[in-house]
């Protein structure tokens, strides 16, 4: 400390005429905290990063003091402590203590020593951060020092005690032992330096006084205090502007009026060079991979690269590379590239790179499948084994009242399989009795209605074809199917597109019952596919047992084969992929649940059984018993669909799959579907 301000006291004190120096000690700790003000500073810019200062949320005060207490007490002095505050958004700078409404100083320590004269005094403490933001104050600590006798004060306790006595609760009001004439105002506010982040400012010395201290104040918050007559400011943000002013501060506390403001902005970053020599290392039909050279940092340091793809940010990374994913293929796409430093300033854009994506590789299977457009899991599956399937067969309609359609088509599905050369078939499924007698017993109203409308969705959409399902009409209806199906063939084949025709298994050419609305052979030679439902032979109202068993599936598959030989090609045998769960032998009362492959084997696993081979039926079964509740599980796997996609080759049929899904995975690796 280059000078000592010591404000002399007179203290008349029994009788006698003392002098007492009532401010050394606690100018002396007041400017041992000022002290330490730079290196703490610096600690603090360390533990925040310069994004803390873009933050718009209001940053959290410390907490108050609490348990302020005497630990010590004389005749002139009292020592205090508390206990630590709890800190808010910033580290805390110490704790500043205020004798009577006047700041004494302030402290790193948890404890302060207080000069106190004769009377009641009222003694708080608050805790303050780095930022100069102060906390609330602490519950005042009454202390009362009695006086000379006859003065007036009456000394507590008994044999004339003459120490101060302190009582945790406020009572009178708060008397200054001695009146302080503030400093006069700081003048010469000015800047120093400035920078992106900081700035120096300074100003010339109180003229009048005794200033121990300048308190600089940014935008009407505390920076801090010094004993000199500048100050560095630190996190202040890039391009900002701020005001400052400066008050001086004498040792009892007392302050100047606030210096005239100074208006200061900080500078502005440069920012870094956009980067060069964009360009694309890896094109594929979905994703790319673009790489840059590095930029050339000027204010800050270069932290990373943000993408753009046609306008939008993709992302940022510190790398010199990015991989590009969710494109399209066969798709234009304008890539650029900015910088970004430390400072947050961004780069001009890079030159922009035009890149085109490559087609997708193209299917080169032939197999039929369905595809349930009510979940993701028949999309999912189609896209891991699209390469094996030549026709799908989407279930996007439903026949409507008066020869409508309702559905929708779903663009993902549609474009995505035609992009890799899948023909796109959409399954109209029409299983109402009264729709279907509309459409196919009023031919030239709803039958027409109905033909025209599917004409126009293949040609909206560019489907390859249609695929009609008429379930459950009576054998009457079986000469106007036929007649339906014929025209709908006529005008789609007039359009360039295919119509694939849902017929139910038959062993032979009946006359009665559900599968009597086909004529086979009529159908065939007007359709491109006929679709056999090549399943049925038990099902949920049944009793339990294989859905096809492989007998039964091979007389169903040599009529397929044998019924219009010159159109044999055209029969499509579709195969079940799931399998049923019967309780207490099912039937009508005990109505079985259709179960994917997935459920199956969940239920395998759960109640610890192991599947049976059923070598007639050549399909997999187990039951088990839940709730005292015996259930039996007929199911088709890679083993049971193995056997019949190799009787469908060895009779020139083709292989059709219901339905895409959650099925057996090892189903793809059979020989003529991989």
């Amino acid at each position: 400390m280059s000078r000592l301000y010591t404000r002399v006291t007179t203290v008349t004190l029994l009788g006698a005429t003392l002098l007492a120096v009532v401010a050394q000690v606690a100018f002396s700790q007041l400017s041992h905290a000022q002290a330490q003000t730079h290196a703490r500073a610096q600690v603090h810019r360390h533990s925040h990063t310069r994004r803390a200062h873009h933050r718009k949320s209001q940053p959290r005060r410390p907490g108050p003091v609490q348990e302020l207490r005497v630990l010590a007490q004389t005749s002139g002095q009292v020592s205090i402590g508390w206990r630590r505050a709890r800190r808010g958004s910033v580290p805390l700078d110490g704790y500043r203590v205020t004798r009577d409404g006047l700041v004494l100083g302030q402290t790193r320590r948890l404890s302060y020593a207080v000069r106190v004269g004769p009377g009641t005094h009222r003694i708080t403490v608050a805790a303050v951060d780095l930022d100069g933001r102060l906390g609330p104050a602490s519950s005042p600590l009454t202390v009362t020092v009695p006086g000379p006798p006859g003065s007036g004060e009456t000394a507590p306790g008994a044999r004339g005690a003459s120490a101060p006595r302190a009582t945790p609760t406020p009572s009178t009001p708060s008397v200054p032992s001695t009146p302080s004439i503030p400093p006069s105002t700081p003048g010469g506010l000015k800047t120093q330096t400035v920078g992106e982040e900081s700035a120096v400012v300074e100003w010339d010395a109180s003229t009048s006084g005794e200033a121990v201290g300048y308190r600089v104040f940014r935008d009407g918050a505390t920076v801090g205090q010094t004993q000199g007559l500048s100050m560095t400011l630190e996190h202040l943000a890039p391009g900002t502007g701020y005001t400052i002013t400066v008050v001086a501060v004498d040792s009892q506390g007392a302050t100047s009026a606030p210096s005239a403001p100074l208006e200061l902005e900080t500078a502005t970053p440069i920012p870094p060079s956009p980067p060069s020599g964009l360009e694309a290392s890896v094109l594929g039909d979905e994703s790319a991979v673009v790489q840059w050279g590095a930029s050339t940092a000027v204010s800050g340091e270069i932290v990373g690269y943000r993408v753009f793809r046609d306008g939008t940010s993709l992302g940022q990374t510190p790398s010199l590379a990015m991989t590009l994913e969710h494109l399209a293929p066969e798709t234009g796409y304008t890539i650029t590239v900015v910088a970004v430093d430390s400072l947050g300033a961004t780069s001009t854009p890079s030159a922009p790179l035009e890149i085109t994506t490559a087609p997708p590789p193209q299917t080169h299977g032939t197999a039929q499948a369905a595809l349930l457009d009510s979940t993701s899991e028949s999309f999912d599956d189609l896209q891991a084994h699209y390469q094996q399937i030549g026709v799908l067969y989407p279930t996007y309609f439903e026949c409507g009242a008066g020869g409508g359609v309702t559905g929708e088509n779903n663009p993902l599905v549609t474009s995505w399989a035609q992009e890799r050369g899948i023909a796109v078939m959409p399954r109209l499924n029409c299983q109402n009795p009264l729709q279907e007698e509309q459409v196919l017993n009023y031919p030239a109203t709803y039958g027409h209605e109905l033909i025209e409308t599917l004409a126009s969705l293949c040609d909206t959409y560019h489907y390859q074809g249609i695929q009609v399902d008429f379930e459950g009409a009576p054998p009457a209806e079986r000469n106007g199917f036929t007649a339906f199906i014929t025209a709908l063939a006529a005008k789609l084949h007039e359009q360039g597109e295919k119509l694939s025709t849902i017929v139910t298994a038959k062993t032979e050419n009946v006359k009665t019952g559900r599968a009597a609305m086909y004529d086979d052979a009529a159908l065939a030679e007007v359709s491109d596919y006929v679709f056999v439902l090549d399943w049925g032979l038990h099902w949920t109202t049944s009793k339990p047992g294989g859905i096809d068993e492989l007998p039964w599936f091979k007389k169903v598959a040599e009529y397929a084969a044998n019924v219009s030989p010159a159109n044999r090609s055209k029969f499509v045998l579709g195969m079940p992929m799931y399998g049923i769960d019967w309780a207490n032998e099912g039937g009508p009362s005990n109505p079985g649940a259709t179960l994917e492959y997935g459920e199956i084997v969940a239920l395998e696993n759960e109640f610890g059984v192991t599947p049976e081979w059923d070598a007639e039926a050549a399909d997999p079964h187990f039951s088990y018993t839940a709730d005292g509740v015996p259930y039996s599980v007929w199911y088709t796997d890679k083993q049971s669909v193995e056997a019949r996609v190799a009787l469908a080759q060895s009779l020139g049929l083709g292989v059709g799959l219901w339905h895409l899904g959650n099925e057996d995975q090892s189903i793809w690796e059979i020989p003529g579907l991989d």
